[in-house]
């Protein structure tokens, strides 16, 4: 839960938009409920189809606790950490604006030395006329 507060902070802080310091907790506690909502929904919905299945038999009983549902679902395969990393940087374009397709894989491996690729030469023009 702390990197989740540290997440929101760091959102609010980047939009800059100068709030009181109750305006700004109540913000905060707001975008928290949402981004948990988002993630838990995206953990659902990355189960796969018998998993799914499964966990809707179980969800019709009334016993069944929400401490359940999430061993539950961190048990069924599914890489929740994942799931969390996409949905907070889909929640942090929503919220900052940006570009909403992006490359998660690449923001995982950042810390990691970049590949340089071998760029190769571009024809010339006269190679190009001759071909056309």
């Amino acid at each position: 839960m702390d990197n989740v507060e540290q997440f929101i902070d760091q959102l609010i802080d980047e939009k800059d938009l100068n709030l009181e310091d109750d305006v700004r907790q109540e913000l905060k506690a707001d975008m928290i409920n949402r981004l948990l909502d988002q993630i838990d929904q995206a953990s659902i919905n990355a189960l796969p189809e018998d998993k799914a299945i499964e966990l809707a038999d179980k969800l019709d009983d009334p016993d069944f606790t929400d401490e359940q549902v999430a061993e539950f679902i961190k048990n069924s395969g599914v890489d929740l950490e994942r799931v969390a990393l996409e949905t907070m940087v889909q929640f942090r374009l929503l919220y900052l604006g940006g570009n909403p397709n992006v490359d998660v894989e690449a923001l995982e491996n950042a810390d990691e030395e970049p590949i340089e690729e071998p760029v190769e030469d571009e024809p010339e023009e006269e190679e190009v006329a001759e071909e056309a």
